[in-house]
């Protein structure tokens, strides 16, 4: 009994990790949201209402590289040049890996009750989101 209590106090108390882990993703979620919807604006404030179609600005406003918008008059970053753009884009995606692979987490804990399986996959998934900035890094920084 007073090892669940001890553990039941620490869960409440201690280890505010959850706590912090749900207000990074409403807040990361609500960035992704108006990164976005700058981008949209951006595409057309620079000519993109009369020279792309729907899909092309969605894919612009997420990503926005040349061969997103191909034969049109629309300004893209070509290569990453502008070191506005670069940084943008890294936090873009930067956010959506941290959004993205913290949900998987808690889906995952949902579902997986083994403490050790736990402990590989949160090290499997942290891997991935290292892997994730170090390829848009590479990408966006040192590639462009």
């Amino acid at each position: 009994m007073a090892t669940e209590t001890r553990t039941l106090m620490r869960t409440k108390s201690g280890g505010r990790f959850e706590l912090y882990a749900w207000f990074l993703t409403r807040v990361t979620g609500i960035l992704l949201l108006l990164m976005a919807a700058f981008n949209l604006v951006y595409a057309n404030l620079v000519g993109g209402a009369s020279n792309l179609y729907a899909a092309a600005q969605m894919r612009w406003a997420f990503f926005p590289i040349q061969f997103h918008v191909q034969s049109t008059s629309v300004e893209v970053t070509p290569s990453f040049s502008n070191p506005f753009w670069q940084v943008y884009s890294f936090i873009l995606i930067a956010f959506a890996a941290t959004h993205g692979l913290n949900g998987l987490r808690v889906v995952l804990e949902d579902y997986i009750r083994h403490p050790l399986l736990m402990a590989w996959i949160r090290a499997v998934l942290v891997g991935v989101w290292l892997c994730v900035l170090l390829a848009a890094i590479f990408l966006i920084f040192v590639f462009a």
